[in-house]
């Protein structure tokens, strides 16, 4: 009988506190998993006609996705971990962290740019289609300075390709964290900023400030932190 994900969470878990929790969960992809999944990816075009277009990176991001899931379930069904609070309580910390190292506050129209993190489906979705960004969590006191918006978009495009006008922005409901309404459609770059030597690591995940006028300059990520 095949064990579900979950159970193989589980079975991982109780392992580890055998063991003095010296070992951990890993995912390791090998050569024949990552055959496997071009021909998977194959078949899915094949299937519905080319009009499901995923490619090996997309399967594999929603594979890990769907582990994460399971695994944060797992935590707070049999340990009462909660994932999404630990997360709202790191970034609670690293921007008050932000806060403290910031002795000076940004004078309105110097960084009135703020450049977020996104996965293409959910700009597509959300930021091209609605024309807003959500749930963000931006400092009370940089909310009259931002003008503009932007977002670090994922493989296959990894940079900046849209900017949008900021007209509103209102707290998200029952969060800590804000909705940005735009002011417009959003606007395509003439050009791509990409990631020129910048890591990925420098920019997944996190919220950059910068100015629109650096926006516009810009040929790499480097550009816009001057």
């Amino acid at each position: 009988m095949t064990m579900s994900l979950q159970e193989t969470i589980r079975k991982a878990l109780n392992m580890s506190k055998e063991e003095g929790a010296k070992r951990q969960i890993s995912l390791m992809i090998d050569e024949r998993t990552l055959q496997m999944t071009d021909i998977i990816v194959e078949q899915f075009k094949g299937l519905t006609g080319g009009k499901m277009a995923t490619s090996r990176n997309q399967l594999i991001e929603t594979a890990i996705d769907e582990y994460v899931k399971a695994a944060a379930e797992v935590l707070l069904q049999d340990h009462l971990i909660n994932i999404e609070e630990l997360i709202d309580t790191k970034e609670k910390d690293d921007e008050a962290e932000f806060e403290k190292q910031s002795s000076e506050r940004i004078v309105t129209g110097e960084k009135n740019l703020a450049i977020f993190t996104a996965r293409n489906e959910g700009f597509e979705q959300v930021f091209l289609k609605k024309q807003q960004w959500y749930s963000v969590r931006i400092a009370e006191w940089r909310i009259p300075t931002l003008e503009y918006v932007a977002c670090y978009r994922g493989a296959p495009y990894s940079g900046i390709t849209h900017y949008a006008k900021v007209k509103d922005i209102k707290p998200y409901p029952n969060t800590n964290k804000y909705i940005i309404f735009f002011d417009g459609p959003p606007v395509e770059l003439e050009k791509k900023i990409g990631l020129g030597s910048t890591p990925v690591i420098e920019v997944r995940g996190k919220v950059r400030y910068s100015s629109f006028d650096l926006l516009l300059k810009a040929n790499e990520i480097s550009d816009l932190w001057e």
